[in-house]
């Protein structure tokens, strides 16, 4: 593989920042786009690396200083940290760095930045000794993270982690086998595996996907993280793109700054937010104690990242509800039509006398409305009502329906139809995965119940709180049944109010909502319609 080196007079200009990005670039455009993807492998840019480093805490009279970069690339990240101590701290004399990765094609570019990075700080009196260790990062380091003894050797963790899941039998997750439960992303055990190796009050500022923050998959791991760690700054970019341009990266990234020591709920954390590194301040921060963003939800907890008025006030609201939908006797369950898997009982044309009966996408699903004329290519309107689809059908009753999954640069993160038994004409209907559905099992919503809670979940209330802790592009039926709702007086009184004025759509629900649960409205104009 060629990669196209800066010549000489670059290289003693530049910093190692310059000349690690300037690397980590030609061997981007060296390498297939897929083959990055595989690897979970996106180039930290400078300015995102510098930023990062900003964020750590820099002691003056500390003379040497020891640093981990477990998923290193071309060592950007090292760099602008090591930069910054230099240039806040006086006293450093010495700084240590060990740095993994398992990328062969990248030894020749490391060792390069090695030696700038050594000759740079020689003309700044300060030795730096950068370890490169050409391992599996988490096998390499599975005695350490095993030994119950907490106190690591590192004084800060920086990283830019691989981000893929990773099966049940791999090798990195037996490390982990006590601890964390069902699927996992690589992303996850390389934080874990950092905490555990940093010294007690170390530093550890990770760029990751934002969707540790809720969900099932990561409850294991937030409990393992939350228990020797406090969260101090979380950056969250408004932009999926922003973040890797070149590499066109769609995950939702935040930074995350955290200690090694046990949570503590007085502990005031700051959230920032920007659309792009461009625009990232950190002096414009949010403050909140600790114990009101992490919220438990039953047996879970999820993380609320707040970044508006909006957002902050949803969360005050909903934590005056104690009760979830199980307390009325409701239940959100996920659509049980998977296509592929029920292909032999899809028709797309209805012929006179057929048993046949409507099978409802998500792109028939509009807020506070079903639009069966919406017909898209290769998926099928009608599924078989017989003997043999009885477990893949529904008895024809009301529900709400409620999108599974959305983009997030979607308006809507919440979506939700209320269908009713007498506007279908057919005794059975078919819902596909794609879609939730919250029902009674043992029995059925009232035509106010369904309209209630359709204007509820199609509320910039409900859009708010759920856009300040879901970072994923799914609203699973676990969230939805644990989420707190207001008494079921008030939910029928919404239901009832909407079909007095005898309103269509979304407009007028948000007055609607703020007059029944005497709410002040906040007036954003992100949110407001």
């Amino acid at each position: 593989m060629s990669v196209v080196q800066p010549d000489v007079a670059t290289i003693l200009k530049d910093t190692p920042t310059v000349f690690s990005e300037l690397l980590a670039s030609s061997y981007s455009e060296s390498v297939n786009k897929e083959l990055k993807k595989d690897r979970g492998q996106f180039f930290t840019p400078r300015q995102l690396a510098t930023f990062m480093a900003s964020l750590a805490s820099i002691k003056p009279n500390i003379d040497l200083i020891r640093i981990l970069d477990p998923g290193c690339g071309t060592l950007t990240l090292t760099c602008a940290l090591v930069q910054r101590i230099v240039e806040l701290n006086p006293s450093i004399r010495a700084i240590e760095v060990d740095a993994y990765d398992t990328d062969p094609s990248l030894c020749t570019l490391i060792d390069d930045v090695i030696s700038v990075a050594d000759q740079w700080g020689r003309k700044q009196d300060v030795e730096i000794n950068i370890r490169y260790i050409q391992e599996d990062f988490i096998l390499a380091n599975r005695a350490a993270i095993q030994n119950n003894d907490q106190n690591g050797r590192y004084d800060i963790v920086i990283s830019n982690p691989p981000y893929f899941k990773i099966g049940k039998q791999d090798a990195r997750l037996e490390v982990f086998k006590d601890a964390l439960h069902g699927q996992q992303n690589i992303y996850g055990l390389f934080l874990l595996a950092s905490l555990k190796l940093l010294k007690e009050g170390g530093e550890l500022i990770y760029l990751i996907p934002r969707s540790f923050t809720s969900g099932l998959y990561f409850q294991s791991f937030r409990e393992q993280f939350l228990s020797f760690a406090t969260l101090e700054h979380i950056h969250i970019f408004g932009s999926r793109a922003e973040s890797f341009k070149k590499d066109n990266v769609l995950q939702e990234n935040i930074i995350l700054k955290a200690l090694k020591q046990k949570s503590d709920a007085s502990r005031v954390v700051r959230i920032s937010h920007s659309a792009g590194v461009n625009e990232a301040r950190v002096d414009e921060a949010r403050q909140y104690d600790e114990a009101t963003l992490i919220q438990d939800h039953g047996q879970s907890n999820i993380i609320h990242l707040p970044i508006n008025d909006l957002e902050e006030f949803a969360i005050k609201v909903f934590r005056q509800w104690h009760n979830t939908l199980e307390c009325y006797g409701m239940k959100v369950s996920t659509g049980p039509v998977v296509p592929f898997r029920s292909a032999a009982l899809l028709a797309s044309k209805r012929s006179p006398g057929s048993k046949l009966v409507p099978l409802i996408w998500m792109h028939n699903c509009l807020k506070m409305k079903l639009d069966l004329s919406v017909i898209k290519k290769d998926k099928q309107q009608w599924i078989l009502d017989n003997r043999k689809s009885n477990s893949k059908t529904l008895e024809n009753k009301n529900y709400v329906l409620l999108r599974r999954f959305s983009s997030k640069d979607d308006e809507y993160k919440l979506v939700a139809t209320p269908i009713f038994a007498n506007g279908l004409g057919y005794s059975r209907i078919g819902i596909e995965n794609h879609l939730n559905y919250l029902h009674k099992p043992d029995g059925e919503l009232e035509r106010v119940e369904a309209l209630g809670l359709s204007v509820l979940y199609n509320s910039t209330l409900f859009e708010a709180y759920f856009r300040s802790f879901s970072g994923n592009t799914q609203i699973s039926a676990t969230e939805l049944n644990k989420t707190p709702m207001p008494p079921l007086e008030l939910i029928v009184e919404i239901g009832k109010e909407y079909q007095r004025l005898s309103l269509e759509g979304i407009e007028g629900i948000d007055d609607i909502v703020e007059r029944v649960l005497n709410l002040k409205r906040y007036k954003d104009a992100r949110w407001i319609k």
